[in-house]
């Protein structure tokens, strides 16, 4: 890896810390989404000056998420590891297994308190407004959560065909689709406008 690209692994650290998970996860996934070709445990406890022990943890839990994939290589001897290149399924995996978990616990406490205040004090008090508040919030982002989901589902596996899903989706509802996926749209019609067409 040149010098300019190892400088972009900071960048992964701090957004792996930023949506609750540890920085030297962020740091190992950049190290293989950046290193163009596989890498063993071996290579990039080396290159980033860990301990085997850490970077073995790291790759395990990456697997878990789905953000890195791991085969044996009998030239190398030992397993080698890759970073996904599909990111958008890292998302909905996180999404469906932390999020959404999240969401409906807080939600479904809320709607308890909500309960309690409404019986014990009326539908009146202050705080039901609050609670309630947070009920609908919750189910919103519920359902945000499930449309991203779904919409991201049920498509070969390929990051392309999974956007294209997704902007569909996005403008079925008059969402709007930021300029990037707009662009990625126009250039796949461009390029194979039948394999397009073919997942509507």
């Amino acid at each position: 890896m040149d010098e300019v690209l190892r400088d972009h692994l900071t960048m992964f650290e701090t957004f792996f810390n930023a949506i609750g998970f540890k920085s030297r996860l962020g740091r190992v996934w950049g190290m293989l989404a950046l290193s163009g070709k596989p890498m063993s445990a071996a290579e990039i406890t080396a290159e980033l000056d860990m301990s085997a022990g850490s970077v073995s943890e790291c790759l395990n839990e990456l697997r878990e998420w789905g953000a890195a994939t791991a085969e044996f290589s009998s030239e190398h001897r030992c397993q080698m590891h890759s970073a996904v290149s599909d990111t958008m399924s890292i998302v909905t995996t996180v999404l469906r297994r932390r999020e959404a978990l999240a969401v409906q616990n807080f939600k479904d406490n809320a709607r308890s308190a909500l309960r309690h205040v409404t019986e014990s004090y009326g539908e009146k008090d202050p705080r039901a407004k609050t609670l309630q508040s947070i009920v609908t919030t919750s189910e919103i982002a519920e359902a945000t959560i499930q449309f991203f989901v779904a919409a991201s589902s049920a498509v070969p596996s390929d990051q392309d065909s999974r956007l294209s899903r997704v902007i569909r989706r996005m403008t079925a509802i008059g969402m709007k689709v930021p300029g990037e996926l707009s662009k990625m749209r126009n250039n796949r019609r461009k390029t194979s406008p039948v394999k397009e067409d073919a997942h509507v």
